[in-house]
């Protein structure tokens, strides 16, 4: 009786030794693969060290303020409305025409905010100028890693004056807002490096604003919160203000009436002081009667127009300032040693991969040996 022994596939003898790990491998393969770890790693840490100084420095200003929240409820939905508060749920804005300061992000992240605040002048003090936001970003996006590395600011190509891009609708039938693809991603840019958040618990808005400049850095922190408190004050007080124009039309017209009857009045008066008939004290009368009406009505009118103003006093919002824009002292970012330890860790796991990599190959390609 002969036993016959079954050799091993050549397949699962070759899986065997790809997964079987001796006591001795991995001291081996960390002999094996110093060279590599080390040429990944220099390679890694230029490339890292290359990224890391070729980007700009990061100033970060921010300003924090407290806006005014309106009191009225609605009802006497009071303790309810507290007890909502908790659940993170706001009832006292419900009903009302006033904007809640958990929107005042989206204010903040609106292409009209962009545009605009893109126009307003500001001073770097990189370049030593006084140039339009707008400006200011194509110079920093039109200069490169090398440039930045050298201190060169790269002034000649962003002062070129940009070439005209038709716009798709030139006499604006539309009533549309149109922007140029250049103002589309001056905007992103803009809006990219600008953070509104608020707290509901404290109710307090902070805006951060990253620049690579920190005189630039804190002119737009401070041209944010202007266009914020305008905004809510415009939306605020505009029914108001509307109604306080209506109002000056009405007693500018009610001005003239008014002084149109009293002179007719008097007019009348001077000419028939010596009549004592029935028909012209009648007339006298009505006169009179004119006279009275339009002074009247001047009178209601002004007296509405000055409470109106009274109101656009009271529905003017209040932002308490808690701190200020200020200019910032050091960089906010980038973080330079951690991009470099980044790199240097990538470049001993790719070293460390290579080798492994080329070990498996190897026993892949050894023929298997009865």
């Amino acid at each position: 009786m002969s036993v016959t022994t079954q050799k091993p596939a050549a397949g699962s003898e070759m899986e065997d030794d790809l997964i079987q790990i001796r006591p001795g491998d991995i001291g081996k393969f960390l002999r094996r693969s110093r060279r590599a770890v080390l040429l990944f790693a220099a390679l890694s840490t230029v490339v890292g060290l290359y990224y890391a100084f070729s980007k700009p420095d990061d100033y970060k200003s921010q300003v924090i303020v407290m806006p005014e929240v309106a009191t009225g409820s609605s009802g006497g939905a009071g303790g309810l409305g507290s007890l909502a508060g908790l659940a993170g749920i706001n009832l006292e804005n419900a009903g009302s025409d006033v904007i809640r300061p958990d929107l005042y992000p989206n204010v903040l992240q609106s292409l009209p905010f962009a545009l605009q605040v893109l126009k307003q002048p500001v001073y770097s003090k990189n370049y030593g100028a006084t140039m339009p936001l707008q400006t200011y970003l194509k110079r920093q996006g039109q200069q490169t890693a090398f440039q930045r590395l050298v201190g060169s600011n790269g002034d000649t190509p962003a002062d070129s004056k940009p070439a005209s891009v038709p716009l798709p609708d030139p006499k604006n039938y539309s009533k549309a807002l149109q922007i140029t693809p250049e103002q589309e991603g001056l905007a992103a840019m803009l809006i990219s490096r600008i953070t509104t958040t608020y707290e509901r618990r404290t109710g307090m808005v902070t805006i951060e604003v990253i620049m690579p400049d920190p005189v630039v850095a804190a002119t737009v922190a401070r041209l944010s919160l202007e266009y914020l408190t305008n905004y809510i004050t415009s939306y605020r007080t505009q029914k108001v203000r509307n109604q306080e124009r209506f109002l000056v039309q009405q007693v500018e017209q009610a001005r003239r009436r008014y002084q149109a009857a009293e002179y007719e009045l008097e007019s009348y008066r001077d000419r028939n002081r010596s009549l004592y008939s029935g028909l012209a004290r009648i007339s006298e009368q009505r006169l009179q009667a004119d006279y009275m009406l339009a002074q009247n009505v001047f009178n209601d009118l002004s007296r509405q127009l000055e409470q109106t103003k009274i109101r656009v006093q009271e529905e003017t919002p209040v932002f308490k300032m808690l701190e200020p824009p200020r200019i910032p002292l050091r960089p906010n970012g980038p973080k330079r040693m951690l991009i470099i330890v980044a790199a240097i860790a990538a470049g001993v796991f790719a070293g460390l991969g290579w080798t492994l990599a080329k070990m498996i190959l190897e026993r892949a390609t050894v023929p298997y040996k009865e």
